[in-house]
């Protein structure tokens, strides 16, 4: 079985809590917000409910969490060289993610960041895929 390595990718980066679901005859995405869908429209499917009245033909897509997006920032934070924008980083993660990007424009290093973050997306994405036996179309 097929899956789009951006179709993993959206679910484990999404910022929102929301869960996310391949239906597999369609290959498609489903997310699920506060109990609404989004995304494409499916006969019968309208609930997470339903979902699990057919979960053969669904597979959950990851998760990471906030506690896994704040392990990414930390673990980048770690790979910077400066200590004073470490620091200033570190205590904007604290405040949350706008002040932390606020920082990261300041201390031009937005660009870095987004290709570390994605770099360590793609290679849980690749690996959560193989682990469930799904080959990624790239």
């Amino acid at each position: 079985m097929k899956i789009r390595l951006d179709d993993v990718m959206q679910s484990v980066s999404c910022p929102f809590r929301a869960s996310y679901y391949y239906y597999i005859p369609l290959e498609t995405v489903l997310m699920f917000m506060n109990g609404v869908i989004y995304g494409k429209s499916i006969d019968g499917i309208s609930s997470e409910k339903d979902i699990l009245r057919q979960k053969e033909d669904f597979i959950k897509l990851p998760e990471i969490g906030e506690e896994g997006r704040e392990k990414v920032m930390m673990s980048f934070i770690s790979s910077l060289g400066d200590e004073a924008a470490k620091v200033r980083l570190r205590e904007a993660a604290e405040k949350g993610i706008e002040y932390f990007d606020s920082i990261l424009t300041e201390e031009r290093l937005l660009i870095r960041w987004i290709n570390f973050r994605d770099d360590i997306y793609m290679e849980f994405s690749r690996r959560w895929s193989r682990d469930n036996g799904l080959e990624l179309i790239e």
